[in-house]
C-alpha cells in the first residue's frame, strides 16, 4: 500500500513539474516575452524623450535627466563604447535601430541618446534592497505553489489511503472466511466502482459457498437414514443362517457401512464448525490432565509408541473437548504413517501455549503442507486413500484452530516425518469471547 502511494506521489509531481518545465520552454521558444517587450518599450520611451531634451537643452542637460531617470528607478549606468568585444553586430544594430534593447538579464538594457557617442548599459543596482525583495517574493510564489500541491497531494493521497485501507480491510475479513462483510458504498468511502463491484463478487461467492455447505449437509443428514436401514438389514441377514463366504461379504459390507457413517459424522460435524453453530466451551484446567488421558487411549489403538512430555503445571483456557478432537485427529492420522513412533510435546510461556506431534514417517511434501488442510484434499504420495481416512481430519484441526484463534503450522520432524504444531492462547481475548457470547 505505502510502495502504491510513494509511486502515485511521484508521479503526480513529476507531471506537474514536466507541465512547469513545458509551458517555461514554450513560452521562451515559441512565444515572445510581452512583458519584456513592453518594459522595453517604456525604456525606449524614455531615451526618445532624452533625445527631445539634448536637442532643445543640449546634451548635458539630457545627461543629467538620463542619471536622475536611472536613480529614480533604481538602476546603475554602466558606459560602453560602441566597439566593445562584448557587444556583438546584431546587438550594434538593434540599439542603432531602436534605440534601447532588452539584456540577458530581467530589467537590464543596452541605451543610446542625444548624440550617440556612448552606449549605456542600464542594469539593476543591487545596492538597493527592492531587488532582493522581488527576487524573494518570485521565490515565495514557487514556494507557495509547490507547497499548496504537496499539501493538495497528501490529502488526496490520505483520503485514498483510507478508502483503500478499509477495502483492504473488508477483502482480508472476506478471505479469512467471514463472507458477511461487505464494502462500504458511501460517497466518502467509494473507490469509483470498486466497492460496488466487490460486493457483487462476494454476494455471488457467499452464495456459492453456502449453497454448497447446505448441499453436503443435506446430504449427509440424508444418507443417515438409508445407513441406518442397511446396517439393521446386515444384521437380521446375520441371524438368517448364511455360509461362511456369504459371512464375509456381510462382514465387508459392515464394514464399509461403519466407514460411511464415520464420513457422514466427520461431514456433519465439520459443517457445524464452519457454520460457527458449535460455541466453544471455555473452561481453565491443566493441559496434562486430559492430555495423558488422550495419549493412553490412542496408544490401546496402535502399536506405535506414543511418548508424552508434558509439564504438569501447564494451564490454558480451553474448549477441553474440541481441542482433544483436534489432537486426536493429529495422532491418528500419524498411526497411518508413522514407522515407530510418535512425539507429542507440550510447552508453554505466559501468552502461548504450544503442542507439537511429530513422527518418523515418510514426512508431507513442503508444497502440500497448505493444501493438505483442504477438506478431501489428499497428498500424491504415499498419503493417498489406501491408507485410510476420509480427507476431513485435518481439515476439522484447522478449524477447531481457528475457532480458538489460533495456528497450525506444518513442518518437518527431527527424523524427517511430519510436524505439526499447534499455537494457542493460552486466555481467549476479548474479541473471542464478544463473538461466542453472540453465537450462544
Amino acid at each position: 500500500m505505502k510502495r502504491l502511494f510513494l509511486e502515485f506521489f511521484i508521479g503526480v509531481v513529476t507531471f506537474f513539474f514536466l507541465c512547469i518545465v513545458s509551458y517555461v520552454y514554450y513560452t521562451e521558444v515559441y512565444t515572445p516575452d510581452y512583458e519584456l517587450e513592453v518594459e522595453v518599450r517604456h525604456v525606449h520611451g524614455a531615451m526618445r524623450l532624452l533625445d527631445e531634451i539634448a536637442e532643445v537643452q543640449g546634451q548635458k542637460r539630457a545627461d543629467e535627466m538620463f542619471a536622475d531617470y536611472a536613480s529614480n528607478n533604481l538602476l546603475s549606468v554602466t558606459p560602453i563604447s560602441w566597439d566593445s568585444p562584448t557587444l556583438s553586430p546584431e546587438i550594434v544594430n538593434e540599439i542603432k535601430n531602436h534605440g534601447a534593447v532588452s539584456f540577458d538579464d530581467e530589467y537590464s538594457y543596452y541605451v543610446v541618446y542625444g548624440n550617440l557617442k556612448q552606449i549605456y548599459l542600464l542594469a539593476p543596482d543591487l545596492s538597493f534592497s527592492i531587488w532582493e525583495k522581488l527576487d524573494f517574493e518570485s521565490d515565495l510564489l514557487w514556494a507557495f505553489v509547490c507547497t499548496g500541491f504537496a499539501i493538495y497531494c497528501i490529502l488526496m493521497m490520505a483520503c485514498l489511503a483510507r478508502r483503500f485501507r478499509a477495502l483492504e480491510r473488508v477483502t482480508l475479513a472476506f478471505a479469512d472466511g467471514d463472507f458477511s462483510v461487505r464494502a462500504s458504498e458511501k460517497a466518502g468511502m467509494r473507490l469509483g466502482r470498486l466497492n460496488s463491484s466487490f460486493n457483487q463478487m462476494a454476494d455471488k461467492i457467499s452464495g456459492l459457498i453456502t449453497s454448497h455447505k447446505q448441499l453436503t449437509n443435506a446430504v449427509a443428514h440424508e444418507l443417515r437414514t438409508p445407513v441406518f436401514r442397511v446396517q439393521c438389514q446386515l444384521e437380521m441377514m446375520e441371524d438368517s443362517g448364511l455360509t461362511e463366504e456369504q459371512h464375509r461379504y456381510v462382514a465387508g459390507i459392515t464394514d464399509d457401512m461403519a466407514e460411511l457413517e464415520q464420513l457422514i459424522e466427520e461431514l456433519l460435524y465439520f459443517a457445524k464448525l464452519e457454520r460457527s453453530a458449535i460455541p466453544l466451551n471455555l473452561s481453565t484446567r491443566l493441559v496434562s490432565d486430559w492430555l495423558r488421558k488422550l495419549v493412553s487411549d490412542c496408544q490401546r489403538d496402535t502399536d506405535k509408541h506414543i511418548e508424552l512430555e508434558c509439564d504438569t503445571r501447564v494451564v490454558a483456557c480451553l474448549d477441553e473437548y474440541q481441542l482433544k478432537r483436534a489432537v486426536s485427529n493429529i495422532i491418528r492420522n500419524a498411526f497411518r504413517y508413522a514407522e515407530q513412533r510418535i512425539d507429542v510435546q507440550v510447552s508453554c510461556d505466559e501468552q502461548r501455549l504450544t503442542i507439537q506431534i511429530d513422527d518418523d514417517g515418510i514426512g508431507i511434501p513442503e508444497q502440500e503442507r497448505a493444501r493438505i488442510l483442504e477438506p478431501f484434499y489428499r497428498v500424491g504420495t504415499a498419503r493417498d486413500r489406501a491408507s485410510g481416512g476420509h480427507g476431513l481430519g485435518l481439515a476439522i484441526v484447522s478449524q477447531i484452530v481457528a475457532r480458538h484463534q489460533g495456528r497450525l503450522e506444518i513442518g518437518e520432524s527431527d527424523t524427517g516425518g511430519a510436524r505439526f504444531t499447534l499455537t494457542l492462547p493460552t486466555e481467549p481475548s476479548d474479541e473471542l469471547l464478544t463473538a461466542e457470547t453472540t453465537a450462544l
